[in-house]
Formats: structure tokens, sequence, C-alpha cells
């Protein structure tokens, strides 16, 4: 019988629960483990011990589904998920006869190479491809601040609106827009600890959410660009507007998809890709290896992401 092991902050959470529903139809067994409930160690001997309290060993399984492993306000669990991903490619590298078991990792190879994975590496990896990615500046703490607004200060002309985001973020959730020279200073001190992006406004009035899986296009969900992401001056003039994109357009953004997950490794992600009506090419605004599909299923009953993860 085939064995999963799904981890993860949140057993409860819909993508886990999904992940085990189409696993047992499948005839498969699940086990949904919380990274806080692993339990690391070294025995008298001075082997390593990895304890999932599931009563299976970590070489029992053929697949494993890492999901996220730090959440708001809680504290991140990276350093267990990290340990027990170079576990697993312990026992990969030490029994590589021909009749053992391969263990598959999702995105086994992308966390080996990018534990931890902001907007900052994002853009940088992305960018160093050459893929659309959104102009940033970034720094972090008062210091940061500090330069920053100095330099702002020297500059001649009206101040132009920019996007202040956190390092880490999902849901627009710490995304914060600032039209003037005041709102901005206020997001100074509200932001003041971590790192901080500085982004233009773009002018977008679509974008998609892209899933893909094992470099195939899983699906592509369409989303209006929030008013509160857009300058007031421009709000009414994007609001007028009705995207239409060409085969070849999409065919565009298909391709920019899987070239941007082929860069970070993936074998699973969710991309946020936006038209950008300004210079009339897509930009990719983010690419998420943990992605939710939540949404993504009760949209499109006919794509099932949970049964394609598990297969």
């Amino acid at each position: 019988m085939k064995k999963i092991l799904v981890l993860t902050r949140f057993r409860g959470e819909y993508e886990p629960r999904r992940l085990a529903e189409e696993a047992i139809k499948l005839g498969y067994q699940v086990d949904k483990v919380n990274y806080e409930h692993v339990r690391i160690g070294v025995s008298k001997l001075g082997k390593p011990i990895v304890d999932l309290g599931t009563g299976n060993k970590l070489d029992e399984y053929d697949l494993i589904i890492p999901r996220a492993a730090t959440k708001r306000g809680g504290e991140s669990m990276l350093g267990v998920k990290s340990v027990i991903l170079e576990y697993v490619e312990k026992i990969r590298t030490q029994d590589n006869t021909s009749d053992s078991k391969e263990i598959k990792v999702i995105n086994g190879e992308s966390f080996k190479f990018f534990p931890l994975m902001g907007k900052l590496e994002q853009g940088l990896l992305l960018a160093e491809a050459g893929l659309p990615v959104i102009p940033f500046v970034s720094f972090r703490g008062q210091r940061g601040w500090k330069r920053y607004l100095e330099i702002l200060g020297k500059r001649k002309g009206e101040f132009i609106p920019v996007m202040v985001k956190a390092r880490f973020g999902s849901h627009g959730k710490n995304v914060k827009l600032a039209e003037t020279m005041l709102r901005l200073n206020k997001l100074a001190l509200k932001y003041s600890e971590g790192d901080v992006l500085i982004q233009p406004v773009l002018r977008v009035r679509r974008w998609y959410r892209v899933l893909v899986l094992n470099g195939q296009i899983l699906g592509m969900m369409k989303h209006r660009q929030k008013d509160k992401f857009q300058v007031i001056s421009q709000q009414e003039e994007l609001s007028r507007i009705k995207p239409k994109f060409t085969k070849e357009q999409m065919a565009d953004l298909e391709r920019l998809s899987l070239a941007a997950v082929k860069v970070v490794k993936a074998d699973f992600a969710g991309l946020d890709v936006a038209w950008d009506e300004e210079t009339k090419q897509w930009r990719i605004f983010e690419v998420n290896r943990t992605a939710q599909f939540k949404w993504f299923e009760k949209a499109f009953p006919e794509v099932n992401v949970a049964s394609e993860m598990v297969m």
C-alpha cells in the first residue's frame, strides 16, 4: 500500500484535509503530521532519531508533501522541516540500490536549495533568469527607513506613490499603498522592523493565479485588481478597461509561469501573474511553493488539485 506523509502547521486546514481525502479514495495510507509534534533526537549509539508519532519511519513513505512551516504570529518550524528533508535526502543517498524504494518529496529540490524564500529572493532569482518582475528596492529596520526617506527628501518634483510590502505575507496582507509622503512616513513607523520592499504602483486591472504541478498547468483563475492597490487618480481609468487577451498572450502567460517554477526548482506552485497596462506585458507578482488551492477547487470543480498531487 502506498504511504503518504503530509507535513503541516494546520492539520485541519483545507489543503491537508483534501490531500488526505483523495489519498484515501485511491486506497493509500495517509498521515497528517504537525511540525510541532515531530520529535528529533540522537540515540545512545549516536544515530539520528526523527519520530513522527505515526508509528512509521520516514523511509516507509512513498510520497512526502511538505506544507508551510511558518505561520503569522507563531514560532517558525522551518528548522524542523529542513532537518526532515535533509534526513530524507540522506536515506536516498545511502540506499541507492536498484530495488530500493524511491521517496518522492514534492518541492524537495526547491526546499533544499531555497529553504526560506520571500519576495526578495524570488525577485532576484526571477530577474536573473530574465523573467519580468516588479522593480523594487529593499532595506531593513529604522536605519534603512531613515536612509531611504532622506534620499526621497532630496528628490525634486512631486511624490510618486509606492507600494510598501513586508518580506513575507499572503492574500495581500502586509501590503500597503503610500500615495503621499505623509502616508509613507506613517508606514515607516509600522514597518520599522524586518525587511521591507518598496515597489512602484503598477497599472493593473487583471491578474491570474496559475497553478503548476510537475511542469504542467493545472489551471488559471482570473482576478480583478483591488482598488486599495491602485492610486485614486487611476481607479476610474482602470475600471473602464475590459481585459481581453489573445491566444498568444495567454500562451505567453503559461510559458512565463512554467519558466518561473523551473527557476525556483519547484514541482508544485501557485503563481500570481498580472498584466501591466503601462508596458503591455505580464509581470510575476509571486511564486508560492505551498500555495493554497481551496478557492481554486471550488471555482473549478473539474480540476481536482489534491488528487493530482497524491497520484
